[in-house]
């Protein structure tokens, strides 16, 4: 009985020790961490290859005019006459029209009606005794030889970063003319209207392409934005000879295109009179009338009025 109960206590430790009781001690899981690698950072690009992802206003211009060389300035000339273009001739203002110097297109290519450009202008290779420097005459001659050749005269140049040249025909006659864009401005300047005055197609009693009445040279304008000064009065230390001080006033007025109008005031004086109206394709435009010539000026987006004709 005794060897029973021994035998009955020794089983009853041997399951104890086999099923783990009492405290159990907690076993340490071992965990393989990974590392994640931070994601890439593009360095942003430099200032100097945004500038070669800018895609330059001339790059797709094919068609060039002259060589480029410091002295140069670029001009983008575009046809918009109708016809297409084997000729081109520039020169420094002058009268003589038997003056032209070298043709520059030199058969390299057609310049086609809606084509581009890119003329290298060099100011310093057509100064001339005679010339003023400040204003330049084109010339063009077509394909097509039964056409005449035309002409676009007094166009400030120096200032001029594209010009258009175009062919009116609404009327009677078939004329040329330019509308070009000058410095930073974003607003063409066309000398429609200037044409039709020099060649006596438009005076006071007639009506512009758009309808406005145009101002009168000889006339007082009813309304003026600011007081006008008295007819008498004349810019200082007039000359003996009022021929040669009137001619030489001209010119002054002319080496004045592309400058502001307080300068060309600072040389010529008070106009007897101004008058301004809303152009279609000018926007604001301003007539200031002396006793033997008229200035045309238009408004830049920086709001300086700057002179842009005179005839």
């Amino acid at each position: 009985m005794k060897k029973c109960k021994l035998l009955l206590a020794g089983t009853l430790l041997f399951c104890l020790a086999v099923s783990g009781c009492g405290k159990k001690e907690t076993p340490v899981v071992e965990v393989e961490v990974t590392a994640t690698p931070a994601p890439s950072v593009t360095a942003a690009p430099t200032e100097g290859a945004l500038v070669e992802m800018q895609k330059s206003e001339t790059a797709d211009i094919k068609n060039r005019i002259s060589v480029k060389s410091e002295n140069t300035t670029q001009i983008i000339l575009i046809n918009d006459t109708g016809d297409d273009i084997s000729a081109f001739y520039v020169r420094a203002t002058i009268d003589d029209d038997e003056e032209w110097g070298e043709e520059l297109i030199q058969g390299k290519f057609v310049l086609k009606d809606g084509e581009k450009a890119l003329y290298y202008f060099d100011p310093s290779t057509m100064e001339t005794e005679t010339s003023s420097g400040n204003t330049y005459d084109l010339r063009i001659a077509y394909t097509d030889e039964e056409k005449s050749e035309c002409y676009f005269r007094k166009l400030p140049l120096k200032t001029i970063k594209q010009i258009t040249l175009c062919m009116d025909d609404s009327g009677d006659y078939t004329i040329p003319y330019a509308k070009y864009l000058s410095g930073s401005s974003k607003v063409e300047i066309s000398t429609l209207n200037e044409v039709k005055k020099r060649l006596g197609l438009l005076d006071s009693d007639e009506d512009s392409d758009d309808g406005e009445e145009q101002p009168t040279p000889t006339s007082e304008p009813e309304q003026v934005p600011y007081d006008t000064p008295e007819p008498t009065q004349a810019p200082e230390e007039p000359s003996d000879n009022g021929g040669d001080d009137q001619d030489s006033n001209i010119t002054a007025a002319e080496n004045c295109i592309g400058r502001s109008l307080d300068e060309l005031i600072a040389i010529c004086g008070e106009p007897s009179g101004s008058q301004y109206e809303e152009e279609p394709e000018t926007g604001e435009t301003g007539y200031h009338y002396y006793d033997n010539f008229t200035v045309s000026t238009t408004v830049d987006e920086d709001g300086n009025e700057i002179v842009a004709g005179v005839w």
